[in-house]
Parts: C-alpha cells; structure tokens; sequence
C-alpha cells in the first residue's frame, strides 16, 4: 500500500478500478518484473494523488489520466525500488549510457570523470541512497509518476542536481572571494541545460499541435467521434460499447487502433515540415531526436485543448439520453 494512503483508502480505489487496473498492468507487462497486480495499482494510485491532489482520486478523467501514462517505465521503476537484479541489469543497458551523455553535456569542460560522478550520484539515490551515501528512507524514484518517460524524467533530474551542487558550493565560498571563471562557466552550463530543455518545449511542441491538428483533420468522423466520447466527454470505453452496441473489447482495440494510426501520420507530420501557407513561414523536417524529445514533452504536464480540435472539425457531440 502506498504510504499516502489509509488501508481504506486504497482498498476502495482497488475496488473502484478493479477492471481498469488489471488491464493497465497487463499492459505494462509487470509481470516480467515479478512486480505483483497490488505493488502496480499502489504506483498508480500514488501517481493519481499526486496528480489529483486527493487521497480518493475522482473518476471522471482518471481512466484517460492512466492511459496516458508511460505504464512500462513505471512497471520498470517499481521493479527497481524493489531492488530487482534483472530490472537494474535493463535499466544500465538502456538508460545508462543516455545518462552519461546527458552528465557530459551539462559538465562540458568539467571532464569525464565529473560527469561519471554526476551520474553515477543519481544512480546512488535511484538505489535508495542519499547523496552522503546513507540509506534514505524513501528512493528518487518514489517521486516519478509516469507522465513522461523514465529516461527524460532522470536527464531533468540529473540537471536540476548539478545546478543545486553548484548553487551549494556557492553559498559555502567566502564572501571575499570572487568565483572563478571555471566555476561560472560550469554554474552558466547547467543553468544553459535547464534553459534549453524549456526552449526546445517552446519550440516543438507548437509544431506538435499543429501536427496534431492536422492528424485529426484527416481521421473519419466516427473515429473523429469516438475521440471525443474517450477524451473530451469522458465516457468510459464500457459505455462507449453499449452506445455502439459492440463488446468493450473492440471498442479499445478501435481506440487503440486510432492512436497508432494518429501517432504515425503525428510523426511523418513533423519529419515532413510544413511549406509556407496563408502568410506564415514554412517549416523544416524535425530529426528522429527532435520528434522523440517532442512527444516526451507532449506527456509531461502538455495543457492541449484536445476538445476544440476536435469541434473545429465538426465532431458530432453525444446527445441527452444516450
């Protein structure tokens, strides 16, 4: 049971969404991990509190809320708590060396062996381990709730430590002393790091939007509708398939169906770019990276008014009594 919450509490949450919840860790594929039904639905449970901000998260939304999420990187993150020996072998193979990377970049001149150390101090705190090396009750990965991927939560994590150790290393000089010019560099750098994460944000995810936009420009109207019923209006996939007189089965093969078709023509959308139209600039392709980093973003805390593409493209609303 997450620590957040009453023995009652989660008992109810756990009867609320029993459905939803076996199928969402059938999804994550838990299972490989030995992480038990119960230790999944409490990862979830805690991201809805956090998410919600209530020890009884509401039902409206919350099955589009987990949906959403990163519901293998959160499968993996409760394996790692655990202290799973294959989950840890996984997570070196293919998340070290983008952390590495990552360290690299933020300490520049600071060389390999600063970087090696930057990351390899997250890693202690991924273990359970303070930044002294003492056991910490709790782990970082407490703290990550699945609305992005694993490995871009722990890149804005591993910047964020950086700019603290040297915002510390600050507050610990005379007040004589001038910082040298290496300590600014390195303190410019990581703020620089944080700053592009959030220029890039700025950057990509208005071609997102568009390239969204045009996505369901070209979808069919009844899959056009059945968006909207799921996202905007909030059935749930049950009474979706009551209203179309079909089994809940195939109403989410149908849903899930549409968001791979919507995910590809989203991803040739931005690879393609844009040709100048209606007095705006054209726009060049993005590289594999951008397009990656771009839908990253898209799941972190992305405000997208989903409800109002949708009218703009004239999506026949639910009517009363149905």
């Amino acid at each position: 049971m997450p620590p957040e919450a009453s023995v009652s509490e989660f008992a109810a949450f756990l009867a609320a969404y029993a459905s939803l919840l076996e199928s969402l860790y059938l999804r994550a594929n838990a299972s490989r991990w030995k992480v038990t039904y119960e230790e999944f639905a409490a990862v979830l449970y805690r991201s809805a509190v956090h998410r919600f901000g209530s020890a009884q998260p509401p039902s409206e939304g919350i099955e589009s809320y987990f949906q959403a999420l990163h519901l293998e990187d959160l499968a993996l993150a409760c394996a790692l708590r655990s202290g799973s020996e294959p989950a840890w072998e996984q997570f070196v193979t293919d998340c070290r060396p983008v952390l590495h990377a990552s360290a690299r970049a933020i300490v520049g001149a600071g060389g390999e062996a600063r970087a090696r150390e930057l990351a390899d101090s997250l890693y202690a705190e991924l273990y359970g381990l303070d930044r002294s090396g003492a056991v910490r009750k709790n782990s970082l990965l407490d703290y990550f709730h699945g609305r992005s991927k694993l490995v871009t939560w722990l890149r804005s994590v591993l910047a964020q430590r950086h700019v603290d150790a040297l915002r510390a290393s600050q507050r610990l000089e005379p007040l004589d002393d001038e910082p040298t010019a290496s300590h600014g560099a390195a303190f410019a750098r990581a703020n620089s790091a944080s700053e592009n994460m959030d220029l890039d944000r700025v950057r990509l995810l208005p071609r997102l939007a568009e390239a969204i936009s045009e996505a369901l420009a070209a979808l069919p109207v009844p899959e056009r509708l059945l968006l909207s019923l799921y996202y905007v209006q909030g059935m749930t996939l049950a009474q979706i398939a009551r209203m179309r007189d079909v089994h809940e089965a195939t109403a989410s093969r149908r849903l899930q169906s549409i968001r791979r078709e919507l995910r590809e023509r989203v991803e040739c959308a931005l690879a393609r770019g844009s040709a100048a139209h209606d007095g705006r600039a054209g726009a060049n392709g993005l590289s594999p990276t951008e397009i990656r980093r771009c839908l990253d973003y898209a799941l972190d805390d992305w405000s997208f008014d989903l409800s109002s593409i949708l009218a703009a493209n004239a999506v026949p609303g639910r009517t009363e009594g149905k």
